[in-house]
């Protein structure tokens, strides 16, 4: 090699990390949406259980394990990012229930066969404690369907 041709390859090389760098902005973390789900469904299960006496002590539960499966979430969010600016604070909107006792419960049952859903179809994509953390949220909500039965 000659001398003109080490100094293009040298160039190139003092290039390559701005070039890795252009790659486009990074896919946002995939526990996010499932965070943000189970933040909703824990509001879905608190306002659930107000408006329905009947179904409070289930519904209290679900907004719980909810909860907790939103905590732990963002945890998880937080020490792959770095920082806490990955979620967004802003509080869920309050969800419109049903004025039946039937009505409501099947509502809840049927978010959180959505957010189980979510969560199998998030697993596979991962990998590691991610994985199991999203296949662990998916079978929470998968009991939980039966806690509202």
């Amino acid at each position: 090699m000659n001398r003109r041709g080490l100094l293009r390859l040298s160039a190139l090389a003092a290039l390559s990390p701005a070039v890795l760098s252009c790659s486009g902005p990074a896919e946002p973390d995939p526990l996010v949406k499932l965070s943000e789900r189970a933040r909703a469904d824990a509001e879905l299960a608190r306002v659930t259980a107000e408006r329905h006496p009947e179904l409070a002590a289930r519904a209290r539960a679900v907004a719980d394990a909810r909860a907790q499966h939103a905590e732990t979430l963002r945890r998880e969010i937080t020490r792959v990012a770095g920082k806490e600016s990955t979620v967004p604070s802003e509080s869920v909107p309050e969800p419109e229930t049903t004025d039946t006792p039937e009505g409501a419960a099947e509502r809840l049952r049927t978010a959180l066969r959505e957010a189980q859903q979510q969560a199998a179809e998030t697993a596979p994509g991962l990998s590691g404690y991610r994985a199991g953390l999203a296949g662990c949220v998916s079978a929470g909500c998968a009991s939980l369907v039966e806690v509202v039965a």
